[in-house]
């Protein structure tokens, strides 16, 4: 065989695109690995990889350990567990799915939101426990179960990260009437403009929003963006909404903020302590929605082309020489076709 195509997260029963490699003179092996030392073990002859970025450790030792590896091409959005300087230094493309699991996140984020400002959770509990009923009203009831509850379509949006999964939330609300709001120092005003957002700087963001929903990719850049000082800027009837990444978001910071009434809750499908530990306070908070890390989900997702085929096509398009056009760390075209290409 000329080439070593190597999966370091199969999983057994789940079609990966393996026919894909038909056409080519290449030899695939299944494996699940998660530490550098089983990488290196594992990947070393590789030419290609696919990989799981979020949450395999493709570090410089790994990389440097994989001299004839063209591409690592990781399932899904996220790669920040891959080096990117170090594997542009070495010629290796690195891969995700970017158009992976759009709606159903930006569907997630408004979930959260929505039973966040109508306290749909509150008032199920109060149904379930007390068999309230809110007609005719009882204005102490409404007080304790619903207070306060404001008209959607005079409520701002305000989204980090205007991607497109962020672009997506950014539409669905502008269909509930309303006002979004954006930072993002990689995206052109004018482009936010033409897709309905307002661009703002990010203070402006976090005090004029009534939602917030975290849409940015996790990297130096945005780990712990949001702390104790930008939490002090938010309303007091803001919620957090997070179904990017727990680490961009300063969590000893979160809980205080929610302990001290600095903002109103929190719809969170991801935490830092991913799964989330049993001792963690957000656990006990009744203004906090945890969702587990699941907002990636719907039946066409989990099945088929989109999330588990795209990969193994950069695999072969690296593997015929081409430069992978879900490329992320571009700057390694050059580098890397003198070294692989046609």
């Amino acid at each position: 065989m000329r080439f070593k195509v190597i999966n370091a997260i199969y999983t057994p029963g789940l079609d990966y695109g393996e026919h894909l490699l038909t056409s080519l003179d290449a030899e695939l092996i299944n494996g699940f690995w998660k530490t550098e030392e089983e990488l290196i073990t594992h990947l070393t002859d590789a030419d290609a990889v696919i990989c799981s970025g979020p949450i395999q450790p493709f570090s410089r030792r790994v990389l440097q350990a994989l001299p004839r590896c063209r591409i690592v091409a990781s399932l899904g959005n996220a790669y920040d567990q891959i080096d990117l300087p170090s594997a542009t230094e070495f010629g290796i493309a690195v891969t995700n799915v970017p158009d992976y699991c759009i709606d159903e996140v930006s569907g997630r984020a408004i979930a959260l939101m929505l039973a966040l400002a109508y306290k749909l959770l509150p008032l199920d509990r109060m149904v379930r426990e007390k068999q309230v009923n809110f007609i005719p009203p009882n204005r102490k009831m409404v007080t304790e179960g619903m207070y306060p509850i404001f008209r959607l379509r005079d409520q701002t949006l305000g989204i980090i990260g205007l991607g497109r999964i962020g672009t997506a939330t950014a539409l669905k609300a502008r269909g509930l009437g309303m006002k979004v709001l954006a930072y993002d120092p990689y995206v052109l005003g004018e482009v936010m403009r033409s897709r309905g957002v307002t661009p703002v700087g990010l203070e402006t963001l976090l005090r004029e929003s009534d939602f917030i929903a975290v849409h940015a990719l996790l990297n130096d850049e945005t780990r712990n963006m949001i702390g104790m000082a930008e939490f002090k800027k938010m309303k007091r009837t803001c919620y957090l909404i997070n179904d990017a990444r727990g680490e961009i978001v300063d969590q000893p910071a979160l809980i205080q903020a929610l302990q001290e009434g600095l903002i109103a809750g929190a719809g969170l499908d991801v935490t830092v302590d991913d799964p989330i530990h049993p001792d963690n306070p957000l656990l006990q908070m009744s203004n906090v929605i945890l969702t587990g890390h699941s907002a990636w989900y719907s039946t066409a997702s989990d099945s088929g082309p989109e999330f588990w085929h795209k990969p193994m096509a950069q695999v072969v398009l690296a593997l015929e020489g081409e430069w992978p056009f879900y490329a992320v760390n571009t700057e390694a075209e050059k580098k890397w076709r003198e070294k692989w290409g046609r």
